[in-house]
């Protein structure tokens, strides 16, 4: 067994802890964000949450342009510093990286205030101004969360993250929803009620910012690797280069995706207004799109992104270790995850959107078209999402590939891929939109081609650039397979119920006996790895059992990257 194919208490402690701290953060997170939407959207209506998501969108833009890129800059340099036991040299790089978002934060804020007014215009949504006015402190909020998590992140300890993720959406929800009630019990009007949901995520963010700078204080040893003395300390002017050079590809990269949103709040409204429809029904449209299908094409890759965070660290400091060695079993395991959760998450939105989405939300009519048909919001939503499903997918990969192009020193790539991709959304949104036959549909349309165009340069960019070789067949196939006969499971099983039972009930048993279906298929074909294994909780454990009954192939043999 090679030096850097032996198994590691790095990777185990490392990448899977984090990575399961950060998904376990995750799934506690979603559930609140479902606890918050689906009231929310239940109690505004389609109308007030198309203000209140073109609002996030193009606060999502300003976050990725302030943040995007530092704390990923933050983790790596800490990292890497921390690998090679420079522990004061840790402690500048946060106080450097600390006052740097505090400036960003400040300035990203007041431009939203500045020029908020704009922006509505811009959306030709007039009353959007208040909404953006609502989030715009979150900003300067969010830059300071930021910095404390790449510094946790790069000492490789996941719980302050997760805790603060957990903690902002708490606050979402109860002050959320509270405010959005006392909107509507005061007779607001829709623009009205959306700002003053949106304050729930702001004042989320202030008590996350204020739990990591206790959890800051509690934790001055946390993770350390020993101290080196003889180590020298850089200079503040060298830490600000270094942060800036690694951080502005990655924030260019970012911001171009974020545009994805910001793309359909200034593209859609205009374009379905030029077929026609009304500012009322076009708000209604976007707003079930965004507020229903959106949501639950977002939630998949959400259990995705802690793999891809705790991976940029775990790979910073394989390379200072290693440099010029490819970390092939950390990469082919991590992609070969991301394709287990992601595939069957894509075909199962695909054959339950619609009672899925009856599962969570109330039906609302959006309006009437020209051959007298209403149209319901249970109908067009889950249209629109069985289109975005196959997207799932794609950003999956984008998530993972991304965070190895950033670990391997290759960032800028990732923005060549992003560009393309944004500019193939841009093209194709405003087309498809404006065709009558297509109109709304153009938005998730689009958005699969941009995802698809950035997965496949991603791949080019990896292959290319770090020498990695996947095995097709073990990391996407046979996920693939599983994922096919656990939808058709699925399908049956509610076309079987839903008629005699509670459609309901029928969703849930459908999705649990997917979720059988799909585990055991997945053993049957052999599909994990004894290192994918040992990337899990009792990973040991799990792998010895799998091993007696034959779960894992004779030839496959324990084989982690070896960082320490």
């Amino acid at each position: 067994m090679s030096e850097t194919n032996k198994p590691s208490t790095f990777v185990k402690q490392g990448f899977v802890s984090g990575a399961f701290i950060l998904m376990l953060s995750n799934i506690i997170v979603k559930v609140i964000g479902a606890a918050f939407k689906i009231p929310l959207v239940n109690t505004i209506g389609t109308e007030a949450m198309s203000y209140f998501n073109s609002a996030y969108y193009i606060y999502v833009l300003f976050y990725s342009v302030s943040t995007a890129g530092l704390p990923v800059a933050i983790s790596r340099m800490i990292a890497a510093s921390n690998a090679q036991g420079k522990r004061t040299e840790v402690k500048h790089i946060f106080k450097v990286s600390l006052l740097l978002f505090t400036v960003v934060g400040t300035l990203g804020t007041l431009c939203m205030v500045v020029f908020c007014h704009q922006f509505s215009a811009l959306a030709k949504n007039p009353h959007l101004y208040l909404s953006l006015l609502a989030i715009a402190p979150t900003l300067f909020f969010i830059c300071i969360v930021s910095a404390f998590r790449g510094y946790f992140q790069g000492l490789q300890n996941m719980i302050p993250t997760g805790v603060s993720q957990v903690i902002e959406a708490v606050g979402k929800l109860a002050l959320g929803l509270m405010f959005a009630n006392y909107a509507i019990q005061a007779g607001m009007n829709s623009w009205q009620a959306a700002a003053f949901a949106i304050l729930g995520v702001t004042l989320g963010v202030v008590a996350s910012s204020v739990y990591l700078m206790l959890s800051k204080l509690w934790n001055k040893h946390d993770a350390f690797i020993p101290f080196d003395s003889s180590e020298p300390v850089r200079t503040s002017g060298s830490l600000v280069k270094e942060l800036i050079r690694i951080a502005i590809p990655i924030t260019i990269s970012s911001s171009i995706m974020s545009l994805s949103g910001v793309i359909d709040t200034f593209v859609v409204v205009p374009r379905l207004q030029s077929l026609g429809l009304d500012l009322e029904t076009v708000n209604k449209l976007y707003g079930a799109y965004t507020s229903y299908s959106v949501p639950l094409f977002n939630m998949p890759p959400n259990l995705i992104y802690p793999f891809s965070i705790s991976i940029i660290p775990l790979l910073s400091a394989f390379n200072s270790k290693h440099p010029g060695v490819t970390a092939n079993n950390i990469i082919e395991s991590t992609l070969r995850i991301a394709s287990i959760i992601a595939l069957p998450c894509t075909f199962g939105l695909a054959v339950l959107a619609k009672p899925i989405i009856a599962l969570l939300y109330k039906n609302e009519a959006l309006y009437t078209n020209d051959a007298g048909k209403v149209l319901m919001a249970y109908d067009v939503s889950a249209s629109l999402l069985m289109v975005l499903a196959v997207s799932v997918f794609f950003v999956s990969i984008i998530a993972v590939t991304n965070s190895i192009l950033q670990s391997y020193g290759f960032e800028r790539y990732t923005i060549y891929s992003t560009m393309l991709g944004i500019v193939v959304k841009l093209i194709s949104a405003y087309a498809l939109i404006g065709i009558p036959t297509i109109g709304l549909y153009g938005t998730p349309i689009s958005t699969g081609l941009m995802y698809l165009t950035i997965m496949i340069l991603n791949f080019y960019f990896l292959i290319h650039f770090t020498k990695f070789k996947p095995r097709l067949r073990r990391t996407y196939l046979k996920p693939f397979v599983a994922s096919l006969v656990c939808s058709v499971a699925a399908f049956a099983t509610y076309q079987l119920f839903h008629s005699r039972i509670n459609y309901k009930i029928a969703t849930l048993i459908a999705v649990a006996v997917a979720a059988v279906v799909y585990t055991l298929v997945l053993l049957l074909l052999r599909s994990l790895t004894s290192a994918d294994i040992l990337l899990l909780p009792k990973g040991k454990s799990i792998l010895n059992l799998m091993k007696k009954y034959k779960l894992i192939p004779k030839h496959d043999v324990e084989n982690t990257d070896k960082i320490d």
